[in-house]
């Protein structure tokens, strides 16, 4: 089975960027991470706050349990944006049920909520190459 960890999407999120002499003093997206951050905690994630990131974005350190999972938000425009989820879970070797469990929460937390629209998943590194992106995070 093919996961795809990264997600191509257009967001209806208001620009929250703050600007200071023509530098960002916050890049923007923290907006979408704190709407993760709040959707994943509903699903039982333990989450932290957003880490900045400085110019790739935001950051989330994800727990379930002691297991920890990790996503990036970086914001272009409104219609290139990206999510890059990462398994974290690397003791012995990582859990791979853990990680489908949380990419298809991922997928239910993006679907319910309308700020979020053209959603494409992509193979890991394969959104920065001339993949196809899919409608989900797995094979079908």
């Amino acid at each position: 089975m093919t996961m795809r960890p990264e997600i191509r999407f257009s967001s209806a999120f208001p620009d929250d960027s703050v600007e200071d002499e023509g530098d960002f003093v916050q890049w923007p997206g923290r907006n979408v991470a704190d709407a993760l951050k709040h959707a994943l905690e509903e699903k039982g994630y333990r989450v932290s706050d957003p880490v900045d990131a400085q110019h790739v974005g935001w950051e989330l350190d994800i727990w379930r349990g002691r297991k920890r999972l990790w996503l990036q938000i970086s914001l272009g425009d409104t219609d290139e944006n990206y999510l890059i989820a990462q398994n974290m879970t690397f003791f012995l070797w990582p859990d791979a049920e853990l990680f489908r469990s949380f990419l298809s929460d991922l997928q239910g937390i993006l679907e319910a909520d309308d700020r979020f629209s053209r959603i494409r998943w992509f193979p890991k590194g394969g959104r920065d190459r001339d993949v196809a992106g899919a409608s989900g995070p797995f094979d079908p």
